[in-house]
């Protein structure tokens, strides 16, 4: 195998840890938690979220280099929570706190109404979404 190769396993392994951990935790890792779970160097693990946000596969933190997004999960508070059987996600907007519930099942997305301040909601049960809203997707 040759570097690259290896450097792009590499890669998407710390992509696919850093995703697994959102979808189980509703929280990003840390770069020192990802270099001890991936019996890595924290050098390594940080040059890699570099280069995966460098493919847009996810966002960083512009101070710390921690883990911001790795859509659809939000690794920071937001305005779009997803709850489902009492567990929490934060989404980076209504499409990803959609597609959370697409991805783990039934459960409800709150946020608020940019224009109103207003809250939202919208339940998701049975694939099918409920809610006394509007969300727009610009294509």
């Amino acid at each position: 195998m040759t570097s690259a190769e290896i450097t792009h396993e590499f890669n998407n392994a710390v992509r696919t840890f850093v995703v697994s951990t959102l979808r189980h935790t509703g929280r990003a890792p840390s770069v020192h938690d990802l270099a001890a779970a991936m019996k890595a160097d924290p050098d390594d693990v940080a040059t890699a979220l570099r280069a995966l946000q460098a493919r847009r596969a996810l966002v960083l933190e512009p101070a710390s280099g921690g883990v911001r997004m790795a859509h659809p999960f939000s690794g920071v508070p937001t305005d779009y929570v997803v709850t489902i059987e009492g567990r929490r996600w934060f989404a980076n907007c209504a499409w990803d706190g959609l597609s959370i519930l697409a991805l783990l099942g039934d459960g409800r997305l709150e946020t608020h109404s940019p224009a109103t301040g207003e809250p939202l909601r919208f339940e998701v049960e049975g694939g099918k979404v409920r809610g006394d809203g509007v969300v727009h997707f610009l294509v």
